[in-house]
């Protein structure tokens, strides 16, 4: 029989498209191939460096742009003025007049043992220093005659380990306690810098924990609910981190509710990290801060991790020195390890060693600090109280936590945003927002008082209250350049 005429069109037409789709295939994998090797010879760096080319935090141009103008009384009263970073600039010659002693630096660069490979965990006498350090300020402050020895009885100096930075040692944390994409568990609003601080290296995922009352801390129920939402998502909880005293609320977490929560994380197999910076810079006369080495009657068992660092009590971030205490001896090695790329330099901790052990200029020092740190937050808060701007009766750290929700144009994050580029573009101001910091109310903004000396926060706060102003009289629909002039 002759060939069906349709049926040799269908196959004439479907081998046409048929050869079609091949061609394209053909073109289009030729293509990726182009693509793919212009990257290789353009691109400068790799994929994960590409993903690292997200800044850590938000605001962090605006603050470099701060830096560039930066405001000073008398040579340049109209520049920048930054609050959004957490650095002690009270303390700083405070702490430099004792760092440059001669005899410091001689013992720091006389002994031969900084010159070469060591322990990556510590030099003996620096991990000793710090064990004595932890006794008698964290877990027996009232106790300012303990001996050196009695104290390394209390904090062996074995489970001491430096780390370069806080935010190393809490990135190394997470790669040693949990695998890439696990979840931890932070109480919120939170430090904004966590989130980048467990992806980068770890990979693992910040998830806030809320609560009904943030000041006082979540409860059980409160991590209970946070851990099923992100089993839900298909996380696996394995972490809970614990800033207390609080960054960015300033308040103090009472020793029964650490308790509870590390009880709560060790029924679900959990580690705790528990993140002291602040503990040091309690301003409160009337409040007393207890070390979670003291709640738990220093059985850390394997699971709660202690950091504490130079960066903050000390004012001195740029030391790059922090500290780990831990019982779990695994951890450790796998630190110690982890260290090779992110140790403290040997000088720095024969340094530090000197200072730690000098109780007279310890608590001179911490005295001193707490009266200046107290001086600037009284004027930070007697000017919001004149601006009828709520805030968080802080307890302890270097700032204040404020609400000014009420000046958003609209109860947003973008309103929140449009008041931060308000307060940079006519006051040339920059506070930490509460959206960097996962809180769920638009409008709440960590002020760094202690950044600046109190001349310069004067000068802020007065540029503040000019702009809170101009808001409440004008409102957003009819601010515009003309009414932000004298602000500066």
């Amino acid at each position: 029989m002759p060939p069906d005429r349709n049926s040799s069109s269908s196959i004439a037409t479907a081998n046409s498209i048929a050869s079609f789709f091949a061609v394209t295939l053909v073109y289009l994998g030729h293509q990726k191939w182009i693509q793919h090797r212009w990257r290789r010879k353009h691109q400068d760096i790799s994929e994960r460096g590409e993903a690292l080319l997200t800044p850590t935090l938000p605001y962090i141009y605006d603050y470099l742009k701060c830096l560039q103008d930066h405001c000073d009384p008398y040579i340049n009263p109209r520049g920048y003025i930054p609050l959004c970073v957490s650095e002690n600039k009270l303390i700083t010659e405070l702490v430099g007049l004792r760092m440059m002693q001669i005899e410091t630096a001689t013992r720091a660069f006389s002994d031969s043992s900084v010159y070469c490979y060591n322990n990556s965990l510590g030099l003996p006498g620096p991990r000793e220093s710090i064990a004595y350090f932890l006794a008698k300020h964290f877990m027996y402050p009232e106790r300012k005659d303990m001996s050196f020895r009695d104290a390394l009885n209390f904090i062996r100096p074995e489970h001491v380990a430096f780390g370069s930075g806080a935010a190393s040692l809490v990135s190394n944390l997470a790669l040693s306690l949990a695998e890439e994409g696990d979840a931890v568990l932070i109480p919120a609003p939170y430090y904004a810098a966590f989130d980048a601080d467990l992806k980068i290296m770890a990979g693992c995922i910040a998830v806030p924990v809320h609560s009904t009352n943030p000041s006082i801390g979540p409860t059980p129920a409160d991590l209970e609910y946070a851990a099923t939402l992100a089993e839900a998502k298909g996380l696996r909880v394995r972490i809970l981190l614990i800033t207390n005293p609080n960054n960015p609320l300033g308040t103090i977490y009472p020793p029964e509710l650490v308790k509870s929560a590390i009880e709560w994380a060790r029924s679900r197999s959990m580690h705790t990290i528990v993140d002291e910076l602040y503990a040091l810079s309690v301003h409160d006369q009337n409040v007393v801060f207890e070390s979670v080495i003291r709640t738990l009657n220093n059985d850390l068992r394997n699971d709660v991790h202690h950091i504490w660092a130079l960066s903050k009590d000390f004012g001195a971030s740029g030391f790059r020195i922090g500290t780990l205490y831990s019982k779990n001896q695994r951890l450790l090695s796998s630190i110690a390890n982890l260290n090779i790329f992110s140790g403290v330099s040997q000088p720095m901790q024969f340094v530090l060693q000197d200072i730690l052990k000098d109780d007279h200029f310890i608590y001179g020092f911490l005295k001193n600090s707490r009266h200046r740190i107290r001086y600037s937050y009284e004027m930070c808060i007697a000017r919001l109280d004149e601006m009828v701007i709520p805030y968080v009766p802080a307890k302890a750290g270097i700032f204040v936590y404020a609400d000014f929700s009420s000046l958003l144009p609209e109860q947003t994050f973008s309103g929140e945003a449009r008041f931060s580029s308000l307060l940079l573009d006519a006051a040339r101001i920059i506070m930490t927002p509460g959206q960097a910091q996962h809180d769920r109310k638009p409008g709440m903004f960590r002020i760094c008082y202690a950044f600046v000396s109190p001349e310069v926060l004067e000068m802020a706060l007065v540029r503040l209250d000019r702009i809170v102003g101009k808001i409440r009289r004008w409102h957003w629909d009819n601010l515009n350049a003309a009414e932000l002039t004298d602000i500066l």
